[in-house]
């Protein structure tokens, strides 16, 4: 055996970020798109391609041969360049990535119900929360050491998916033994980590190889039916209950450095046999054993659990879809389905409570890990907002009359200096002195004489089409503390500003249309329709602009695709997407880590930048005084404003809307 370890592939290029750049190096940025879609069609599930210095140490421990998937990702390292040839190098991430997907196909994640799992492993509900790795976190937690069991647990494991993939995957059989020849199998037996990577060369290698050499027998007996053929998640189980209670009886008794053997241990130990171990596998579960010096108890109830049934994991719909960026195309807005037939003849009044008149959309989001899109990821709920009093809408607007008179005539006024001369009529509004001038010579000269002489002003045609949509998260509930609408919340500014542009907009002719969005989770994206194109403003307007409340969460992305689904339809040469918000992108599974901004933020950018390439212009206003933080990284530099105080907002949101739409 070697004197140390020899880990030079794993601890050094697949963890950390060599200096420096070769032509033959593989970088994680290349293989995260081609991988991500690798490890769905070899374990049927969408798995992000995630960097080995993100993942759990518990998951991505160098001292062990391959990182442990969580059922979400495949952890693969920022950069390989070991090996001489850029082809070897991309063997180890493919070997990477085939291990932890495949685990999928072999059963890691399977469970028993949580009630039935419950009623055993008592201390701690377990729950079934779609969780891939909750049963087994729970089951390996309830060892006396955790990390023992975790250590031996995943050994055992990942040499059950790697035989199992080299049986059905002749060219990755020839991968991995290519790989483990070259990571050099021996090493000093220091401790039970050093026994762990022994035994994994020893399961993968040929009977007669030198990793089995020195390996206790009952260890390596227990292991190979563990991770030979027909093995299952139970039997793997069961047989790190076994091994834990051997190992545990050589190290970390009463006066012994945790994780090493005790002095003189170590040749009893790794003998080809352990003398006075009968391997009577009732005793080494129970309380008593043939060793039983410093042997830690394994609790019976974990033998228990292993005799129930056990299921696949279930993990939320959607999960495993994945959609390249180029063949989005018009799929944008994936399918339109009805809750009821009769949704497309409901009336502007109907409700959107599940009963007609509410429209579902599945939309695809932007997965910046992965590089690419989750299809059908979220389901948006289309309806009608609830109506209010209209009389609430209007005296909310009577703090600001004298905006909403400035406002109305700047716009009447740029309707007016819309108006030209339209010439050569044959009737019209006053006679055109030059064409008069000409006809009279005309006639003079005996020439044919023009008859179109007159003309008329005419408002020259802007088509243009404008959405505001209004961002109705639970924040918006807050209270302005100073100033003269002190005591007012944000969510009666921003309505008080799209009600001020209602009215001017009316002067000037566009069209344009208001809706809210708010929601929670995925599936619950919320997209309140309050004024559409076509409907004049009237009561029912000021109404449901009246009846608005602040929501929960701000799915923005699904929001700003519904807003370009439906601006895609207008035929105006000029479409306007304002969103007027408070805060930036959050759900409580937006993204993996309900703490983490990155997902959303992506995903909103990258929605923004769809709706920029179908000739929309998107538009950010914002009262967060932390906006520019995020909003320069969500947006192009011209494309968002962050205000200073709320009460600006109903002043600069028609400023915006002019300079947007060149007038």
């Amino acid at each position: 055996m070697t004197s140390g370890l020899n880990l030079s592939i794993y601890s050094t290029t697949l963890v950390e970020e060599p200096a420096g750049s070769t032509p033959e190096a593989v970088y994680l940025e290349d293989a995260r798109a081609p991988f991500s879609l690798f490890s769905q069609g070899l374990g049927g599930r969408y798995l992000q391609a995630v960097s080995l210095g993100d993942a759990p140490g518990a998951l991505a421990n160098p001292r062990r041969h391959f990182p442990f998937s969580d059922g979400k990702s495949v952890y693969l390292p920022p950069r390989v360049d070991v090996f001489p040839s850029r082809a070897e190098n991309w063997t180890v991430f493919r070997l990477y990535a085939a291990i932890q997907a495949a685990q999928w196909e072999a059963g890691t994640f399977d469970r028993p119900k949580p009630e039935e799992a419950g009623a055993i492993l008592r201390g701690g509900a377990w729950r079934d929360s779609g969780e891939p790795l909750a049963f087994l976190r729970h089951f390996l937690g309830r060892f006396p050491r955790p990390d023992l069991a975790i250590d031996v647990f995943i050994t055992l494991e990942s040499a059950r998916v790697a035989r199992r993939l080299s049986a059905g995957f002749g060219g990755l059989a020839m991968d991995l033994a290519w790989y483990l020849d070259r990571l050099g199998p021996a090493v000093e037996p220091l401790d039970h980590q050093c026994l762990l990577w022994n035994l994994f060369f020893a399961l993968l290698s040929p009977d007669t190889g030198s990793p089995r050499r020195g390996m206790p027998r009952e260890i390596l007996l227990e292991a190979e039916e563990a991770s030979g053929e027909g093995a299952d998640l139970r039997r793997c189980l069961e047989a790190t209950m076994l091994i834990y209670r051997l190992i545990s009886a050589r190290f970390s008794g009463p006066g012994r450095e945790a994780g090493r053997f005790a002095p003189g241990g170590l040749d009893a130990f790794f003998s080809e046999t352990m003398p006075g171990l009968k391997g009577n596998r009732a005793t080494l579960f129970g309380r008593e054993s043939a060793e039983g010096e410093g042997a830690e108890l394994v609790p019976p109830e974990l033998g228990e659990a292993l005799s129930l049934d056990f299921y696949s994991c279930l993990i939320p719909s959607g999960v495993g879809e994945f959609l390249e960026e180029e063949a989005l195309g018009k799929r944008l807005g994936g399918g339109e389905e009805r809750r009821d037939a009769r949704a497309e003849r409901e009336t502007p009044g109907s409700k959107g409570d599940g009963t007609p008149g509410e429209l579902l959309f599945r939309y695809p989001e932007w997965d910046y890990l992965a590089g690419g899109y989750r299809r059908d990821w979220t389901t948006l709920h289309q309806k009608e907002a609830d109506p209010g009093d209209p009389t609430a809408a209007r005296r909310l607007l009577g703090a600001w009359e004298e905006l909403v008179r400035e406002v109305t005539r700047q716009f009447r006024l740029l309707r007016l200096q819309e108006r030209s001369w339209r010439k050569k009529l044959e009737w019209g509004e006053e006679i055109d002195i030059a064409a008069a001038v000409e006809r009279a010579v005309a006639l003079r000269g005996g020439l044919p004489a023009p008859e179109k002489i007159y003309m008329e002003k005419r408002r020259v045609t802007r088509e243009v089409s404008a959405l505001f949509l209004l961002d109705l998260s639970a924040s918006t509930s807050s209270e302005i503390s100073e100033g003269r609408h002190a005591g007012e919340t944000v969510l009666q500014l921003l309505v008080a500003s799209v009600a001020v542009m209602a009215r001017a907009l009316e002067q000037l002719g566009d069209r344009y249309a208001i809706h809210g969005f708010s929601g929670y989770g995925r599936h619950q994206v919320d997209y309140l329709r309050i004024k559409g194109f076509e409907e004049p403003l009237g009561d029912g307007v000021w109404g449901r602009l009246a009846g608005l409340k602040p929501m929960k969460s701000t799915r923005m992305g699904t929001a700003v695709r519904h807003a370009h689904r439906l601006l895609e339809r207008e035929a105006s040469s000029l479409k306007l997407m304002l969103l007027l918000s408070d805060g930036y992108p959050q759900d409580f599974d937006y993204g993996d880590d309900r703490t983490d901004r990155e997902y959303g933020l992506r995903d909103t950018a990258m929605a923004l930048r769809e709706a920029e390439a179908d000739h929309i212009v998107p538009f950010n206003l914002t009262v967060d005084a932390a906006g520019h933080d995020y909003l320069r990284r969500m947006c192009p530099p011209h494309g968002y404003l962050v205000l200073k105080s709320v009460e600006d907002l109903p002043r600069e949101l028609p400023k915006v809307y002019l300079r947007l739409r060149g007038a």
